[in-house]
């Protein structure tokens, strides 16, 4: 009879611990659950070793119920925004690159969040030459550019070289200068996507910080500049 008692009483005390365990894993998880989507990004990206550029453009945006594998999540979370996604040789994503957050279109319109630079206004943009290698940058809207212009320097890094490039003439603020003339595979702003266009590399003394978005890719639109509001709007033609 007592060896009984015993075994019931072994049994209610697994029970309770096996009970207390439970709501010890329970809060655990709760407390290191994220409660926005900035924090759910950044326990992704630690937690599966991948670099995550631009999070800083994740504010104030409520967290995202994901379901499904870890490609089908990454689609779910970074849904709300325009992103490039690189991955190694053997087809895993390494690198994700968060652009901006997309813009609510009305019609063919396009809605650019900008920052100033002094007088001019910046906008972040997707970059490829080859439509492998991509590089994102802030880039000035200038409608006095017949092109866009870039350094010397991004040849390389977009995946171009000097043989795809044929020599120019370009315009600038200090007069005349020489250029490497070509196409860039693709450019993307804000939600679209522009193939082909016309692009000129100057000495990068010459653009200092600069990079200027011109009429190769804002003349295929109609903009308009609300200096007020600090917003371009393109609307295609």
């Amino acid at each position: 009879m007592a060896s009984i008692t015993s075994l019931m009483s072994f049994r209610k005390h697994l029970r309770l611990l096996f009970i207390s365990a439970l709501v010890l894993l329970t809060s655990s998880a709760h407390a290191e659950d994220p409660d926005d989507l900035f924090s759910q990004i950044q326990a992704l990206q630690n937690q599966n070793k991948i670099q995550i550029i631009g999070l800083e453009r994740i504010q104030n945006t409520e967290k995202i119920i994901t379901s499904g594998n870890f490609e089908q999540q990454i689609k779910q979370l970074f849904a709300p925004y325009n992103h490039i996604v690189s991955r190694n040789t053997k087809g895993q994503i390494e690198r994700i690159v968060i652009i901006n957050k997309k813009q609510k279109r009305k019609d063919n319109r396009i809605v650019l969040p900008t920052s100033p630079q002094g007088n001019h206004f910046t906008v972040s943009v997707a970059l490829s030459g080859d439509g492998r290698i991509w590089q994102t940058v802030d880039m000035v809207i200038d409608t006095g550019a017949d092109l866009v212009v870039l350094p010397d320097s991004m040849i390389d890094q977009l995946g171009l070289t000097d043989s795809k490039l044929t020599p120019g003439k370009m315009q600038t603020a200090n007069g005349m200068a020489n250029a490497k003339i070509g196409l860039l595979k693709e450019l993307k702003i804000a939600g679209e996507s522009v193939e082909n266009v016309e692009v000129a590399f100057i000495a990068d003394q010459l653009l200092g910080e600069n990079r200027l978005l011109g009429m190769s890719f804002l003349g295929r639109y109609q903009v308009n500049i609300d200096d007020k509001d600090r917003l371009v709007t393109l609307i295609k033609k």
